[in-house]
């Protein structure tokens, strides 16, 4: 029997689709640890920056749709910026995700979505067309700095991303921009994590 969640899902064929799920994560067949990341370095406009990505996961499971144009992935990990000399910031994180393309190379961006992690209850977020050759953004959460405390961070556990629509190969890689802003001006420092299947 299809669930009522399974279902509305199933119809969303064609688009990318990003569901808040609980913790457990039913009959996961591939776990993916992925490799902490890093970007040190002090900005044009003299902020320092210590921003990294840990404790990095990806669980791949059967498709909720039961069909092989759909999968879907549930991701964690830990982001936290160091932060000096900076008034105020940014932090974004969330996933690039792509259907028969390859993130290693360059990198083409066309929208946003976003679930937010306070909603009560699963919910469907706008969706986004991924056309072959494609990739899209998948916004996971936004946070601010608190310049006194000089650090700004995100935790993510076991959010979901359904892929549908998606014939081939599927891929996603993590991404994370934080924006600083001072007296000198804004900068941004972007870290990337490694590409992973999403079969």
């Amino acid at each position: 029997m299809v669930s009522r969640a399974g279902g509305w899902l199933a119809g969303a064929g064609g688009v990318l689709a990003v569901l808040t799920l609980g913790s457990a994560v039913a009959q996961a067949d591939t776990v993916a640890p992925l490799p902490d990341g890093r970007e040190a370095l002090t900005t044009a406009t003299g902020v320092q920056v210590d921003l990294t990505r840990t404790g990095e996961q990806a669980v791949i499971a059967p498709s909720l749709a039961g069909n092989g144009m759909s999968r879907t992935a549930s991701v964690s990990g830990t982001i936290f910026a160091k932060v000096d000399n900076a008034t105020k910031g940014t932090l974004v994180t969330g996933y690039l995700v792509g259907c028969q393309v390859d993130l290693s190379g360059g990198l083409s961006l066309s929208g946003d979505m976003y679930v937010s992690p306070s909603a009560l209850t699963p919910e469907l977020a706008p969706s986004i067309n991924l056309v072959p050759g494609g990739v899209s953004t998948v916004a996971l959460d936004t946070k601010q700095l608190d310049p006194a405390a000089r650090a700004v961070g995100i935790g993510y556990a076991d959010r979901g991303i359904q892929i549908s629509g998606c014939g081939g190969y599927a891929q996603a890689r993590a991404f994370t921009t934080l924006t600083v802003i001072n007296a000198q001006g804004s900068a941004e420092v972007t870290l990337y994590g490694q590409p992973f299947s999403v079969g």
